[in-house]
């Protein structure tokens, strides 16, 4: 599936037919294949991943982790959170040891390189964004992150699919 979606960060939604062209969901699901490709040019000169700046984030901001945590604020699955955590660990960006409120889960805790590659990445996510944005006024940059948290918060439970009224 990753490859049938990869080709969409070239596609001109300009030479798209008018009935897509329409639809305020085509337009958002090239911008985030656009974003995504952005991304991952970005990390992969790091020598990082996308699911990296996900995590070390995370971490920093909440304290240390487990892995279900992450996996649950990230929406990642056991396997990628584990790989992730691996390679993290391997490289000295965080440390991992039993959870002292339950020793059978692991707890993540970023490490002072974890902290520098997350100001590395943090960098250039930042200028990421200045080359996925350019178009848009300071201001339009505002309403547009306004407008897509509001596209992008869960649907209240009483007008999700089914249950409509």
């Amino acid at each position: 599936m990753r490859k049938r979606w990869s080709s969409l960060a070239g596609v001109d939604f300009s030479e798209a037919p008018a009935r897509l062209r329409a639809l305020p969901s085509y337009a958002i699901t090239l911008a985030a294949a656009r974003a995504g490709q952005l991304a991952a040019d970005r990390v992969s000169k790091i020598g990082a991943s996308k699911a990296t700046y996900g995590v070390l984030a995370v971490i920093e901001e909440f304290g240390p982790s487990s892995q279900a945590d992450l996996g649950r604020r990230l929406g990642m699955d056991r396997r990628s959170v584990s790989e992730e955590a691996a390679g993290l660990e391997h490289g000295g960006f965080v440390s991992r040891g039993p959870d002292p409120a339950d020793s059978r889960r692991n707890r993540l805790e970023i490490t002072a390189a974890g902290q520098a590659l997350l100001a590395q990445l943090e960098s250039s996510f930042r200028a990421m964004q200045d080359q996925l944005l350019g178009p848009l006024s300071p201001e339009d940059r505002i309403e547009l992150s306004r407008l897509l948290a509001l596209v992008a918060a869960p649907a209240p439970a009483s007008t999700r699919l089914g249950r409509e009224r």
